[in-house]
């Protein structure tokens, strides 16, 4: 047996029904998962896009009117052009490569309203202390496609690859043509799961030309790429491995099987009730509870708050004595909730960091959580996105108290100048090259994983050549 008729084996591989049926199982599904992310990209983006576009009009209105009551064009009510009413949005657009990867992005806030009427317990509600860790992926995306259904397709068509010449006790003659037992093995399996890559690969490609969103989509892209094809070596390698250590195709399939259910559902739901019981997050009842104390305490002594916030400013002069309390009152009522729930938040801070950090390592135990991982890194779908999102509408959200407070308590309006030297949330996401950077370490880890179980399965295959040709 030689080169070409390998090459025929393959080509008839290929015809047979079995391979046909993977084929169109991997068409429907890049299909399926390429429509579901390209929609579930556009509808996000376009109600972000509406709900920014609407608190944009309405902020366009807010300057208007202070402009003529400033002109004195305008007659105001104790309720025109206060800065309570300033209303800034905050919104979480999906990244260039969103319709490959869903994941996290799904099951978090991506848009709030920045003003000084909130407090970190409305900005973004339950999610605050929600699982900071959950790695299960909350949709059928491409990710998935790669991360979870190549691997088992692989599994499919690759486990029977000695079996036919095991089973018949033939291996010891086909051995005894000029060919090593090694070449035949891993000629097989690139032969057959070189089909199944090409496909994916092609899909992919298109995918990303059919959908392209612009920006730094094919950057992103080229990463995607990385990370998949490292990750596919591994499978690859591991299927070689388990060719050569068990001989028969059940065995061969029963235990790469068993390692997919391990690698893919098992370990990270393990990782995830690990983290949860290393790192439990706050009471959001204790939160609540400080946040209620604080507004009530606030609206019982308001005088006295109030005289302590002008006493920390006494460049303050009073204004329109006419303007509603309230407004002060709810003020002030969220800046003593600030104060007193820090705590709190910096314990959820800790808690989530804790549980980053333990993932990070805990990821090198299955090569289906690192692909995962970096999949949605490349993608925009981690967890770590929908953090920074989160502190920096926090951080927005304190530095328009600050900037608005002295108005506020003192009850004086905004001029125009002020209001327009107020700054709008704008979201500062990571590049490509940061993306790529983080990629670099667990990509390598995968890398020299494959290359070690290649290494094993060649030991393996020569003890076993060198058996065969001793019968």
């Amino acid at each position: 047996m030689n080169r070409a008729i390998l090459f025929q084996e393959g080509l008839t591989f290929v015809r047979r029904g079995p391979a046909l049926v993977v084929l169109a199982l991997l068409a429907v599904a890049f299909a399926y998962a390429g429509w579901s992310g390209d929609r579930w990209r556009d509808a996000q983006t376009e109600n972000l896009q509406a709900f920014e576009a609407r608190m944009a009009g309405e902020l366009v209105g807010f300057r208007e009117q202070l402009a003529g009551i400033e002109s004195g064009d305008v007659e105001p009510s104790p309720y025109d052009a206060n800065p309570m009413s300033i209303l800034f949005p905050a919104v979480l657009l999906p990244a260039s490569l969103a319709d490959f990867a869903v994941g996290h992005a799904d099951l978090h806030p991506a848009s709030a309203e920045i003003s000084t009427w909130r407090n970190l317990s409305s900005v973004f509600g339950r999610y605050q202390f929600d699982n900071p860790t959950t790695l299960a992926s909350s949709s059928f995306d491409v990710a998935m496609v790669v991360v979870v259904l190549l691997p088992l397709l692989m599994i499919a068509v690759s486990f029977d690859v000695l079996a036919g010449e095991r089973s018949r006790g033939s291996l010891a003659l086909l051995l005894s043509s000029p060919l090593r037992l090694r070449e035949l093995v891993w000629t097989r399996l690139l032969y057959r799961n070189g089909l199944i890559w090409l496909a994916a690969g092609a899909a992919i490609l298109l995918l990303a030309i059919a959908n392209d969103s612009g920006g730094d989509r094919f950057a992103r892209l080229g990463i995607w790429f990385g990370i998949s094809i490292v990750y596919l070596l591994v499978w690859f390698a591991l299927i070689g491995y388990c060719v050569a250590r068990f001989r028969s195709a059940p065995a061969t399939a029963g235990s790469l099987v068993g390692l997919w259910l391990l690698f893919t559902l098992a370990m990270p739901a393990s990782i995830a009730t690990l983290t949860e019981a290393l790192y439990p997050t706050p009471s959001r009842l204790a939160f609540l509870s400080e946040i209620r104390t604080a507004q009530g305490d606030t609206n019982r002594n308001l005088a006295e708050v109030t005289e302590g916030f002008l006493f920390d400013h006494p460049e303050l002069t009073v204004g329109d004595e006419s303007l509603p309390s309230f407004y002060r009152a709810a003020f002030l009522s969220n800046q003593a909730a600030l104060e007193n729930t820090r705590p709190i938040v910096e314990a959820y801070e800790r808690a989530r960091e804790g549980r980053d950090r333990t993932v990070r390592w805990a990821q090198f135990l299955s090569p289906s959580i690192i692909a995962q991982r970096l999949l949605n890194l490349s993608a925009g779908a981690d967890l770590q996105r929908q953090h920074r999102f989160q502190s920096q509408v926090q951080g927005s959200l304190v530095e328009l108290g600050t900037a608005l407070g002295p108005a506020i308590v003192s009850r004086n309006r905004l001029s125009v100048s002020e209001f327009d030297a107020l700054t709008p949330f704008a979201f500062e996401d990571v590049s490509a090259r940061q993306i790529a950077f983080s990629a670099v370490g667990p990509g390598l880890f995968l890398l020299a994983l494959a290359v070690a179980l290649g290494f094993a399965a060649n030991r393996r295959l020569d003890e076993d050549e060198d058996g065969s040709v001793a019968v």
